[in-house]
C-alpha cells in the first residue's frame, strides 16, 4: 500500500513538474486555433475565496501554484474563481491573436496581459461575462475573448480569471484573429442553417395550431419556440441580438429557458404519445413536468447551481421516461411512436457526441461546437414527421366522426320501418322547402281498413303493407319532394312546386291508385283504401303547422266520404280539395 501511494505521488509530481516546466504554445504555427487545454500549455490555480489579484496571481508564491487542470472537464458547481496562465510565443515580427474561451456560459471573465518578458503588460484588462452588458466582449464576439498584438518576436504571459455556478467546463483556446473571424462567420451560417429549420417548423406548426386546435401542435409549438431561444443563448446570439443590455436576464436565460423547454418537452411527449394509457409513465412526464416549472423559478430566482443539476437530471429522467413510454405505447400499437423513438435516438447521439468531445474521449471539436443544435434540429424535424402522421390519424379520425354524425342526424330524421322521412325530418325539410317560396302543396295521406290487416294477419303483415306503400309514393314522387311517415299508418308527401287545377287532382288519384293495388304477403293479397286530405302554400298557409291542419281536416271529410260511400253505395263522393 505504502509503494503504491508512493508511486502515485510520484506520477501526480513529475505530471506537475511536465505541466509548469512545458513549451511555450507557438502562436505562428497555429493560425487556425489551437485548443490550450488538450496540448498541456494551460495551467491552471483556483481561487475558493476570489480573492486573489493579478498581482497576487504573479507573485513568485502564488505563480508556483500554478499546475496542469484535471483531466476531466472543470465543473462550475462550486463558487470557486479558476486562474489560468498560458505563455505565448510569437516568432514573427508582429501578430494579431485572440485568446478565448469554449463556452459562453461563464458570469464573470477576466483577462491580463499580455505581460513581455520584463512583466510589463501590453494592453489593459479585458472585463466581460453574463454579468456584464454585451458591449463588453471584444470584437463583438458572442464568447468571451482578449486581443493579443505582440509588437515583435518574444515570449508572452496571459491569464485569465474564469467564473461560473455551473459551467460545463473551462478551456481557452489562441486563433490568428483574421482566422478566428472567419471561423466565426462560418459557425454563424450554420447556426442560421439550424435556426432557420427551427423557425420553419414553429412557422409550419402554428398555422397547423390555427387549423386543428390541437394542443399537441400548441405543445409542440411552445417546445420549439424554447428550443430556439435555448440554443441561441448558448450560442450567445440572444445575448448580442436580443437583451446584451440586461445581464440580470442574461445570467438567468441560461436556466429559465432549458427549463421552459423541458416543461413544453414533457407536455408534448404526454400528449402526442397519449400516456393515460400507461398511468406510471404519465405520472412520471407530470412530475418531470411541474419540476421543470419549478426549475424555472428557482433559475428566475438566481439560484444558478441547483437549478443547472436540476435541469441535467430532469434532461436524462426526460429521455429515459419519454423513450419507455414511446417503447409501451408502440408496443399498443401507437405506430407513430417509432417516430418519436428515432427523435430521441438522434439527439442522444448527438448529445453523446457533445459529451465524449468535452471529455477529449474523442477529437471532434465540430462536434462539441454544432453537436447540440444539429440534434436539436434533427430531433424537431423528426417530431414533425411524426405529427404529419398525426395529420392523417386526426383526417381518419375526422372523417370517422363526420360520416357518424351524418349517420346518427339521418338516423334522427328517419323512419326505421320504411326508411322516409319522419316527423323530425318532414319538418326540416318543409320549414327548408317554404323559406324558398313558390307554389307547394301537401299531402296527407291515412290508410284505411289497415287495422283488420293487423288484427288478422299479424304485424309482421302490416309491416310488409307500409313499407310497400312507402316504396309506391317514392317511386311516383320527383327527387325534391318529401315523402314522410307520421306513425301509424300515416303518410305526409310534400310537393315542391306543385301542379295546379287538374293536374294536381290527377297526381293525388295516380297515388292513391298505386297506394291500392295488393301487397302479396305469404301468398295472400292484402288490399287497404287511402283517404287524402290537400292543402296548397300559400294559400292554406305559410307554415307547416298551418298546412297540416289544413289538410287533416280534408283528410278527415275524405274519410268520412268513403264510410258513407261503403254505406250507401249511391251516394256521390265529396270531391277532393
Amino acid at each position: 500500500m505504502n509503494l503504491l501511494r508512493a508511486c502515485l505521488l510520484l506520477w501526480l509530481l513529475v505530471g506537475k513538474l511536465a505541466w509548469a516546466g512545458g513549451a511555450p504554445a507557438v502562436l505562428d504555427d497555429h493560425r487556425k486555433g489551437l485548443s490550450l487545454g488538450s496540448t498541456g500549455q494551460l495551467l491552471w490555480l483556483v481561487d475558493d475565496l476570489g480573492t486573489l489579484t493579478i498581482d497576487d496571481v504573479r507573485a513568485a508564491a502564488t505563480d508556483a501554484r500554478f499546475g496542469p487542470p484535471p483531466r476531466m472537464p472543470l465543473r462550475g458547481a462550486t463558487p470557486a474563481y479558476h486562474w489560468f496562465k498560458v505563455v505565448l510565443e510569437q516568432r514573427a515580427a508582429s501578430g494579431d491573436w485572440v485568446l478565448a474561451t469554449q463556452t459562453t456560459s461563464l458570469q464573470d471573465v477576466r483577462f491580463y496581459g499580455p505581460f513581455d518578458a520584463s512583466g510589463t503588460a501590453l494592453a489593459p484588462p479585458v472585463h466581460t461575462g453574463l454579468a456584464q452588458p454585451f458591449a463588453t466582449r471584444p470584437l463583438g464576439s458572442e464568447r468571451y475573448l482578449m486581443r493579443l498584438q505582440p509588437p515583435g518576436p518574444g515570449t508572452y504571459t496571459v491569464y485569465a480569471r474564469l467564473y461560473s455556478e455551473t459551467a460545463p467546463s473551462f478551456d481557452l483556446s489562441v486563433w490568428d484573429t483574421a482566422e478566428y473571424l472567419q471561423w466565426r462567420q462560418h459557425k454563424r451560417l450554420f447556426d442560421g442553417i439550424c435556426y432557420g429549420i427551427l423557425i420553419a417548423l414553429l412557422v409550419y406548426n402554428l398555422t397547423l395550431v390555427g387549423i386543428f386546435r390541437d394542443t399537441t401542435y400548441t405543445f409542440y409549438v411552445g417546445q420549439c419556440i424554447f428550443a430556439l431561444l435555448t440554443l441561441a443563448t448558448f450560442n450567445g446570439h440572444t445575448a448580442h441580438y436580443l437583451w446584451g443590455n440586461a445581464p440580470w436576464w442574461q445570467e438567468r436565460s441560461y436556466f429559465v429557458l432549458p427549463s421552459l423547454w423541458l416543461f413544453f418537452g414533457a407536455l408534448f411527449t404526454r400528449s402526442f404519445l397519449d400516456t393515460r394509457q400507461t398511468p406510471l409513465m404519465d405520472g412520471v412526464l407530470v412530475a418531470i413536468g411541474l419540476l421543470a416549472a419549478l426549475t424555472a423559478v428557482l433559475g428566475g430566482l438566481g439560484q444558478f447551481a441547483i437549478a443547472q443539476t436540476q435541469n441535467e437530471l430532469l434532461a436524462s429522467a426526460g429521455i429515459a421516461a419519454a423513450s419507455l413510454a414511446a417503447i409501451l405505447v408502440l408496443r399498443r400499437g401507437f405506430t407513430p411512436a417509432r417516430w418519436y423513438l428515432g427523435a430521441q435516438a438522434l439527439l442522444f447521439v448527438t448529445v453523446a457526441g457533445v459529451v465524449l468531445s468535452n471529455w477529449k474521449v474523442i477529437d471532434a471539436p465540430f462536434m462539441l461546437a454544432n453537436g447540440l443544435q444539429i440534434g436539436v434540429a434533427a430531433e424537431m424535424v423528426v417530431f414533425a414527421v411524426a405529427l404529419s402522421t398525426r395529420i392523417d390519424s386526426l383526417n381518419a379520425s375526422q372523417i370517422a366522426l363526420r360520416l357518424r354524425a351524418d349517420h346518427l342526424a339521418k338516423a334522427a330524421t328517419t323512419d326505421p320501418l320504411t326508411g322516409l322521412t319522419n316527423r323530425m325530418g318532414l319538418t326540416q325539410g318543409a320549414t327548408q322547402l317554404l323559406s324558398e317560396g313558390g307554389t307547394h302543396a301537401l299531402l296527407l295521406l291515412d290508410l284505411d281498413r289497415f287495422k283488420p290487416i293487423n288484427d288478422t294477419y299479424g304485424h309482421d303483415a302490416g309491416d310488409e303493407v307500409l313499407r310497400a306503400v312507402a316504396t309506391r309514393l317514392q317511386t311516383h314522387t320527383r327527387s325534391g319532394d318529401i315523402v314522410a311517415r307520421l306513425g301509424g299508418d300515416e303518410f305526409v308527401v310534400m310537393l315542391a312546386h306543385a301542379p295546379a287545377g287538374d293536374a294536381l287532382t290527377a297526381l293525388v288519384k295516380h297515388l292513391e291508385l298505386a297506394i291500392c293495388q295488393p301487397v302479396d304477403f305469404q301468398h295472400q293479397e292484402l288490399c287497404v283504401g287511402v283517404s287524402t286530405g290537400v292543402a296548397h302554400s300559400p294559400q292554406d298557409g305559410p307554415t307547416l303547422t298551418e298546412l297540416m291542419r289544413c289538410a287533416d281536416q280534408r283528410m278527415y271529410q275524405a274519410k268520412q266520404a268513403h264510410k258513407d260511400a261503403a254505406q250507401h253505395p249511391a251516394a256521390p263522393a265529396l270531391p277532393l280539395a
